[in-house]
């Protein structure tokens, strides 16, 4: 089974960066390239989280090792998927020992995945990981060794999710990514908030919603043209929507059912809540069709309209 993550640090302001990238994202390939991790690269593109996956991100014709280290530096968390091989690689000993380094020096994020390994493993150098090891005693990047039993056991040590032939992959996967995305908002600042009086009305309409009571909230924001009433409802949207299952922002919708007509609005909506562009929507019965059995489906989804 997965468990919660929790392995987050606490980042002093003085250690506050600017990332180019949201996830880092180690694993050996031969073990979890074409299953596991594809599968999970795949869930983070889609709920729109910038990941460094190597086969993905890497510009043609850089050399590996010097990219990926500039990759870490850049991400403000790193999803490390611990399988069986990894300690087999010595790139992916590098990369680990580089990413224990940063969070020191810049306070990044590390997010553990056991992948049919135990953390034990890892900080014993037990089974595969020892017999790893002792062959790099051996070879020709013995001088690392330390630094990588260093990095081992830390990451050892770290709360992340533990996945074994018992485990739903798919419900892990999701597990993770909602994770990670619960995660990065926090990192993010709301553009809005920094305006004249907005903070005690975005509080007050927050109250208004009662997110975590359960239900269904209709809010509607009425004034002249011109009083904010769009920018308090889209600062409430950053603020929130990362606890949704599901979430979409439709802008001027007069405007757009006048001109393009009702069933472009529901296939607008049905994309960006499944996040998929191949929605299609026959007719406007259809259309209403699909979104209430969308809506019994998904338990939590946000929708602003104006």
């Amino acid at each position: 089974m997965a468990s919660s993550s929790s392995a987050s640090h606490s980042v002093p302001a003085s250690m506050s960066q600017s990332w180019n990238y949201d996830v880092f994202l180690s694993f050996r390939g031969e073990d979890t390239r074409r299953n596991f991790v594809d599968h999970l690269y795949k869930d983070l593109v889609q709920q729109g989280i910038q990941t460094y996956k190597d086969d993905e991100t890497l510009p043609r014709g850089e050399r590996i090792g010097p990219a990926l280290l500039k990759a870490i530096q850049e991400s403000r968390i790193a999803l490390v998927v611990f399988s069986q091989n990894y300690a087999d690689s010595s790139w992916c000993l590098d990369e680990l020992a580089h990413i224990m380094e940063c969070v020191d020096t810049r306070g990044q994020i590390v997010e553990p995945v056991f992948y049919h390994v135990d953390p034990s493993d890892l900080r014993k150098l037990k089974r595969k990981y020892g017999e790893a090891f002792g062959e790099h005693s051996v070879g020709e990047n013995k001088h690392k060794v330390e630094s990588w039993r260093k990095a081992l056991e830390k990451a050892g040590n770290l709360s992340g999710w533990v996945i074994d032939e018992n485990s739903h992959e798919a419900k892990c996967i999701k597990e993770i990514v909602g994770t990670i995305s619960s995660r990065l908002p926090s990192l993010f600042t709301n553009v809005n908030k920094d305006l004249i009086g907005i903070e005690t009305r975005l509080q007050d309409l927050k109250s208004k919603l009662e997110i975590q009571s359960g239900g269904v909230r209709f809010i509607g924001i009425w004034g002249v043209g011109g009083g904010g009433k769009t920018t308090l409802a889209s600062a409430a949207y950053v603020e929130i929507s990362h606890l949704f299952e599901g979430c979409c922002l439709l802008e001027n919708i007069r405007e757009e059912s006048s001109k393009q007509g009702l069933k472009k609005l529901q296939e607008n909506f049905l994309s960006l809540v499944l996040k998929t562009k191949d929605v299609v929507v026959g007719s406007e019965i259809e259309g209403r069709g699909m979104i209430e059995r969308l809506l019994c489906r998904c338990s939590r989804i946000a929708c602003l309209v104006w």
